[in-house]
């Protein structure tokens, strides 16, 4: 595993989002109606690049650092690709011992088993995020961990 630097923003650190929030109150938060800066919050824990976000839900984080926006609702159909990243966050933290950097550093990283993308960016859709779990799955077993 190779590490690649995640942008952190402080932003991110705080309720929803922050690292007192578990990730099962995010996937729950991910079920209902969300706001850009919820939706941000969540993207940035799990490990998603600012440029990334706004390619896959068309929006952008960086109204959020001109105090500008953030209170909007984000449609569901937006929600979907980060809350497959989400869940497989989820499982690549406890292959990883809960140790969410490590998590977002592998997430980030290319994987040969996927053709040299980044997990990260194969669990956006519905087929990739099973791609990514096969990969992770047999990480487990490797691991005694299945």
């Amino acid at each position: 595993m190779s590490s690649m630097p995640v942008e952190s923003d402080p932003e991110t650190q705080s309720n929803s989002g922050g690292p007192s929030a578990t990730l099962e109150q995010l996937l729950e938060r991910l079920q209902g109606e969300l706001t850009l800066k919820e939706l941000w919050k969540i993207a940035s824990r799990v490990g998603i690049s600012a440029e990334r976000f706004e390619k896959i839900t068309g929006l952008s984080p960086h109204r959020l650092r001109r105090g500008r926006g953030g209170e909007e609702i984000v449609e569901a159909e937006k929600n979907a690709p980060i809350l497959r990243c989400a869940r497989v966050f989820k499982r690549v933290v406890a292959l990883c011992n809960k140790d969410e950097a490590a998590a977002r550093n592998w997430l980030n990283a290319d994987a040969p088993m996927l053709k040299g993308r980044k997990p990260i960016e194969v669990a956006e859709t519905a087929p990739g995020a099973k791609s990514v779990d096969a990969l992770v799955a047999q990480l487990e077993k490797a691991a005694g961990l299945a």
